[in-house]
């Protein structure tokens, strides 16, 4: 009886592509498939839920792969132990578990939670991103708000992202927690981090950089409120302080921390 196995991965995004495979580089799916073909699993079909563009990093991303058997707990700890032997020490797969033949990590997700770094230390630079000088954390908590609810976030998406049909995205909550210290895997403990996490049904290709970007201008005063009300009202008509790639936040402070189902 043919059913799905899902696992779940943990990983720095420094040293990859993304998770995409990509002609003549290092893709997490690449190295991933990889160390499934140490535990015999071979032509998986392999699909992951969550953005992670090059350079983004993930505390939890779902897997799904074919599998050609129901399999018993036993034979689930081998997988397990087998594909975590392979991985190399910027991966990690974190479970593995069984699901019905028709769970599909991306179509089966019901949310997603992104979380995103600014650094006001240097202990974690290569995974944040060093908040300016000056950053009024009230003003971003303002401008986060003002994101909240279905909106059309096609000022905050990259070109290529727009070909896909509707950027009208449903953003349930954006969280903003000033923090002393955080865990963070492979990291470990950091000091002096905020932390914005963005809580929603899905997201277009580079909106959450995107948006960060946006709020840490509207923080050191570059960008106004009623700028980011305007690109949301028109999109199109967007000021370039919103729209541009240029003021997307880096990739390196990134973090898909969480993928939820409603689990069969």
């Amino acid at each position: 009886m043919r059913s799905k196995l899902v696992f779940e991965l943990q990983y720095l995004g420094d040293a990859f592509a993304g998770w995409q495979p990509q002609p003549n580089e290092r893709s997490v799916h690449d190295v991933f498939a990889a160390a499934l073909s140490n535990a015999g699993i071979i032509d998986c079909g392999a699909v992951a839920a969550g953005r992670t563009d090059r350079g983004v990093n993930a505390a939890h991303q779902v897997v799904s792969v074919r599998s050609d058997a129901d399999r018993g707990d036993e034979d689930l700890s081998a997988v397990l132990r087998d594909v975590s032997a392979a991985l190399p020490g910027d991966v990690r797969v974190l479970s593995c578990r069984q699901a019905p033949a028709s769970f599909h990590a991306i179509t089966s997700a019901r949310s997603k939670r992104y979380a995103y770094y600014l650094g006001f230390s240097e202990d974690a630079a290569r995974y944040s991103w060093q908040a300016p000088p000056g950053l009024d954390v009230g003003r971003v908590r303002r401008g986060a708000a003002l994101l909240v609810g279905e909106r059309d976030f096609r000022a905050f998406c990259a070109p290529g992202g727009r070909k896909c049909g509707s950027t009208v995205r449903s953003l349930r909550s954006v969280e903003i927690d000033d923090l002393e210290t955080a865990e963070l895997p492979f990291v470990g403990r950091v000091r002096g981090l905020l932390r914005i996490a963005f809580d929603g049904d899905g997201f277009l290709k580079h909106q959450c950089r995107k948006m960060v970007g946006a709020l840490v201008r509207l923080g050191t005063g570059a960008l106004s409120e009623a700028q980011v009300e305007a690109a949301l009202a028109d999109p199109r008509g967007a000021h370039p302080a919103v729209s541009s790639r240029r003021f997307a936040a880096p990739a390196r402070g990134l973090w898909l921390e969480r993928v939820d189902y409603a689990w069969e």
